[in-house]
């Protein structure tokens, strides 16, 4: 039987609960809290869930633009910004919807980093505290593991005080820092006795640790041939995660959830009623007015409507694969069937091919699918099957440049041709505020 989870420890929660902390909101205008009043005990887990919150705004943001670069969303409407990233030129810092989502997640990696030191000193000296300090944690994991994903170069600011840039060489860092983050969530909710939290961070971790792998093999740039890698690090949480979700046959995920009480998903918007971005015809079929009518991904062995792909899209959806939840689609960060990719690559990648395959049946035998035995190439089936099973999830690109594939919408000299490897780029409203990049110094 089909689990799937949208687990509670990702549920977003408004950063306006604050108004509920009584005195904390003694001031003249309840609008505008200081920072000391957000450091108070009493708004302890507020903080956390207005982490939370910021961190799923940026990531329903950030993903736009980078999955619009790659062959899983395409540009249908009418803003030429969007086209350029559809045909490849991922690196101009001046695109108005990379530059429009970068200060979101600015805000995000900001708030999750002022989650954990508010929770630390709260934490010191009362363990009651530990619970939100481990929350806190584990959602800036979430939030480091996309930076490193899907940026190019970063730079942490403090508020008006300009952080120097990472340096593209230097983003696999970000990826570690996501990890030590999670570590230190799993620990901590492992030590509070709280299975369930510690599994979805685990969930998280395990992808962070294959997105680091990727790093190395798609930076400074891919090779153009279909590369796989062996994220060893990850084996141990994909196993753990699925014989903590009920065994090989668990079909859980891990949620990103946005409500009209809560935080929109702004990629939702966009693509559902905007209707300026759409999935591609390789994966839906649409009507007339680009409204997704159903699925249309084939299984490559079974030669029906791939199963996964509906599966993906009802999630979108919130329930039917041509539904519309407006901008309140949940995002997938991580799930069983990630765990069995993740282990079934690890395996290819070491030349274990009977491992590879089981790994594979157990995804496909969530779907009833046959069997693979061989039908098609190894690699054939491991991209088929990753392309199905991790839509919408914020993973395609890299896999496209480390799988040696292109979008036919890429022109020649952009930059997913020209440098296949690059993400998205620090954008010119960082650039313009930050002294380390806007070429007047930071002295005096």
């Amino acid at each position: 039987m089909k689990n799937r989870i949208k687990a509670s420890v990702l549920t977003v929660v408004t950063a306006l609960a604050l108004s509920g902390c009584g005195d904390l909101l003694d001031v003249n205008n309840p609008n505008n809290l200081v920072e000391e009043s957000i450091s108070q005990a009493a708004a302890a887990s507020a903080v956390v869930n207005g982490s939370l919150s910021l961190v799923s705004s940026a990531i329903s943001q950030i993903w736009q633009p980078y999955l619009v670069t790659s062959d899983e969303v395409y540009w249908i409407g009418s803003r030429d910004a969007w086209l350029a990233l559809d045909q490849g030129f991922i690196g101009n810092p001046e695109n108005e919807f990379s530059d429009g989502a970068f200060p979101s997640v600015g805000r995000g990696r900001w708030m999750a980093d002022q989650a954990i030191k508010i929770l630390q000193g709260h934490a010191s000296g009362d363990p009651s505290f530990n619970y939100d300090l481990a929350r806190a944690n584990h959602f800036a994991g979430i939030m480091y593991t996309v930076i490193g994903e899907v940026m190019e170069d970063f730079a942490f600011s403090d508020k008006t005080e300009s952080g120097a840039p990472v340096g593209p060489g230097n983003m696999s860092s970000v990826l570690n820092s996501g990890i030590s983050y999670l570590d230190a969530a799993v620990s901590s909710y492992e030590s509070l006795g709280n299975a369930d939290r510690a599994v979805a961070a685990k969930a998280m971790r395990a992808r962070a640790h294959q997105s680091r792998a990727i790093w190395d093999v798609i930076n400074p740039t891919a090779s153009g041939t279909f590369t796989t890698v062996n994220a060893s690090a990850a084996a141990a949480d994909a196993q753990a995660v699925i014989t903590a979700a009920g065994g090989n046959s668990a079909d859980v995920e891990y949620d990103l959830v946005y409500s009209s009480g809560s935080q929109t998903n702004s990629m939702g918007g966009w693509i559902n009623d905007r209707k300026e971005n759409q999935y591609s015809t390789q994966l839906v079929t649409l009507d007339a007015n680009n409204n997704r009518t159903g699925v249309a991904m084939m299984d490559p062995i079974d030669n029906i409507v791939d199963p996964a792909v509906t599966k993906r899209m009802k999630s979108w959806g919130c329930g039917a694969a041509d539904g519309n939840c407006g901008p309140y689609s949940p995002l997938t960060i991580s799930s069983t069937r990630l765990m069995h990719l993740i282990l079934a690559e690890n395996a290819l990648a070491g030349g274990d091919g009977a491992t590879f395959t089981t790994h594979i049946n157990h995804i496909r035998a969530m779907d009833g699918l046959t069997a693979f035995s061989g039908q098609i190439s190894n690699n054939d089936m491991l991209q088929h099957t990753r392309r199905a099973n991790t839509m919408i999830m914020g993973l395609r690109l890299a896999d496209m440049y480390r799988f040696g594939l292109t979008d036919p919408k890429w022109e020649a000299q952009s930059d997913a041709i020209s440098t296949p490897g690059e993400m998205l780029p620090i954008t010119i409203i960082e650039i313009r505020a930050n002294c380390h990049l806007n070429g007047q110094g930071c002295g005096g």
